[in-house]
């Protein structure tokens, strides 16, 4: 049984940082880079992140439509939010529980529907995420976009189950412990030999860089 396409949607400073050092919410990238950013969110069926992007956002990203007068709307038609986290103690006051999206749970944890009327379906996360994007594909989910956050993406490329990065690369350096891969503990060495083509490449405002990458 195939995956859904795993596509990595990020903005990034030059040495790495998806975030200022002191945390909480944060876009580095422009007001183009946003515009890039929902597109790419507008043609997949799910997002997904953990948890510590959540407690840090307390939302997601709304796709957005723009009429021919340039209003701005928020498009009816909008991904499956997953969030994938262990703990299930989530503030019902988040604005994210009130967005007009989807909410789905990806769990290890014993999976308990009456527990968390939040989220439309609790998801069982089965020994690993390779087994566990098998039983997304089977939800219906093709294509997801893994929006963070560093713990999360790891987990996917120590799988090997990266399909494509969409990253805008943000001319500043930031420094701080917000990297949007962590830094291992070992010097060991996973995924030296994937290689990746670019497909696309394109000059955005403030002197920013979009790429998309594809696996080989």
């Amino acid at each position: 049984m195939s995956i859904p396409r795993v596509i990595i949607v990020i903005a990034s400073s030059l040495d790495g940082r998806i975030a200022f050092p002191g945390g909480g919410e944060s876009h580095l990238g422009s007001d183009e880079d946003k515009k890039i950013l929902n597109q790419n969110l507008s043609m997949v069926d799910a997002t997904i992140f953990g948890l510590g992007t959540l407690i840090a956002h307390q939302s997601t990203y709304l796709v957005k439509n723009v009429i021919d007068n340039d209003e701005v709307n928020i498009s009816k038609s909008q991904p499956i939010s997953i969030v994938a986290s262990n703990s299930k103690k989530f503030n019902s006051n988040w604005k994210y529980f009130r967005q007009p999206i989807r909410r789905w749970l990806i769990s290890s944890s014993k999976v308990d529907n009456s527990s968390n009327n939040q989220f439309e379906k609790e998801l069982f996360f089965e020994d690993s995420w390779k087994k566990t994007l098998i039983s997304l594909k089977k939800q219906g989910i093709n294509d997801l976009a893994l929006l963070g956050g560093a713990k999360l993406i790891n987990s996917f490329i120590k799988e090997d189950l990266i399909t494509d990065i969409k990253i805008t690369i943000i001319p500043r350096i930031i420094g701080g412990r917000y990297t949007w891969i962590p830094l291992e503990q070992t010097n060991a060495i996973f995924n030296l030999e994937r290689l990746w083509e670019i497909k696309s490449m394109k000059n955005l405002m403030n002197n920013e860089i979009h790429i998309h990458y594809k696996k080989i």
